[in-house]
């Protein structure tokens, strides 16, 4: 059945298209009709089954709606900021139950300095801020970590060489970078 090329909408507040192989995807009706895309999603799979690719789902997973293509588009403006989060097929509320279950905690590279009776820990952690972040120590083992709300998950547990005092824990967090300041136990 031949595809009727729908007429932009001027109203939208997004044009444009995707090519994912083959696949042409109006921005605007996935936005304001997602389930339309279901049938040609499943032509792209088959496209890329028959070039060779790699399968992560059985035709019958596939079938029974256990995947989802979904995602967000922000835009920037005069107006402000503006977010669309989109999404086909698949079963949402497990989706985004998948989507938290599977959400990656990055290991922030980490530098410690020893100087006279003074600690002084830093660690990357790119889009966190300070309330994103707990820093807790327990005897010798410092341990970085983000809140559940952050928006970028990360965990350190960091050994230090030497013992040091409990309440001299101090720690900022600027343009994520994170200093940790502690005194050595005398």
């Amino acid at each position: 059945m031949p595809r009727q090329k729908k007429q932009p909408d001027s109203d939208s507040p997004l044009e444009g298209s995707l090519n994912i192989l083959g696949l042409k995807i109006d921005l605007g009706e996935l936005l304001t009709s997602p389930e339309g895309l279901q049938e040609r999603l499943e032509e792209l799979r088959e496209k890329l089954k028959a070039a060779g690719g790699k399968e992560t789902l059985s035709d019958e997973e596939w079938r029974q709606g256990g995947v989802s293509v979904g995602g967000y588009i922000r835009t920037r403006g005069v107006a402000g900021t503006q977010e669309f989060h989109i999404g086909t097929a698949g079963k949402p509320a497990a989706a985004k139950e998948q989507a938290a279950a599977a959400a990656e905690v990055a290991e922030p590279p980490v530098d410690v300095f020893y100087e006279g009776d003074q600690v002084t820990v830093i660690a990357d952690v790119p889009g966190a801020s300070q309330n994103d972040l707990e820093v807790q120590l327990q005897e010798k083992r410092l341990t970085i970590s983000t809140k559940p709300a952050a928006r970028r998950r990360y965990r350190k547990d960091l050994d230090l060489e030497t013992p040091v005092a409990p309440d001299s824990l101090r720690w900022t967090c600027n343009n994520g970078v994170l200093e940790v300041h502690l005194q050595q136990k005398k």
